[in-house]
């Protein structure tokens, strides 16, 4: 009899160890996954981004629907960086970076690019880069701590020949990685 007892006691405790135990491993995941959650937030809020293309005005290297993913934390950018520019009433632009801080930007009549006085060949462009209506006088020079961007399909694209260079803080990231997808 006394058997039965000691059985039924080590039975019930035995019982109780193994729930502390799954109590411990539904805390331990419960605390695993906040942190990865916390991980991946602070990671694509602060460090990388998404973004979709939407419109032509990057035709042909990027095109309408495609999902952009972008660095935030570049300390400066280069001609040819793809960027994501955030501008007044939080409407972002994607463009490439033509020109840096000092640089004059010059639009020829047979509508060449023209940086520095030379004719910019390297661009991946369609279409002539011409002035736009009520957009910015040229020669222009590319304030401090500014940047020139156009889109690359040059005849449909909103950009600096319109509101002029974009300061560093205006540019939320560079694009580094792009793939298409349907919205």
């Amino acid at each position: 009899m006394r058997n039965k007892e000691k059985q039924s006691v080590d039975n019930i405790l035995e019982e109780k160890i193994e729930k502390i135990q799954r109590r411990r491993e539904w805390k331990r995941f419960l605390v695993e996954c906040i942190v990865v959650v916390a991980a991946v937030y602070l990671i694509f809020h602060y460090v990388i981004g998404l973004a979709f293309v939407s419109g032509h005005s990057m035709d042909p290297a990027l095109k309408d629907g495609e999902l952009v993913v972008f660095y935030r934390l570049d300390p400066a950018y280069q001609p040819n960086d793809i960027v994501i520019v955030h501008r007044e009433e939080n409407v972002e632009y994607i463009k490439r970076v033509v020109a840096e801080p000092g640089d004059v930007v010059e639009l020829s009549e047979d509508g060449a690019l023209v940086i520095n006085g030379e004719t910019d060949e390297n661009s991946i462009s369609l279409g002539q880069t011409l002035p736009v209506q009520d957009g910015i006088a040229f020669p222009y020079t590319v304030p401090q701590g500014s940047y020139f961007v156009l889109g690359d399909n040059r005849g449909n694209s909103r950009d600096s020949r319109m509101f002029g260079a974009v300061s560093q803080e205006e540019i939320t990231g560079r694009v580094f990685f792009h793939f298409g997808m349907t919205r």
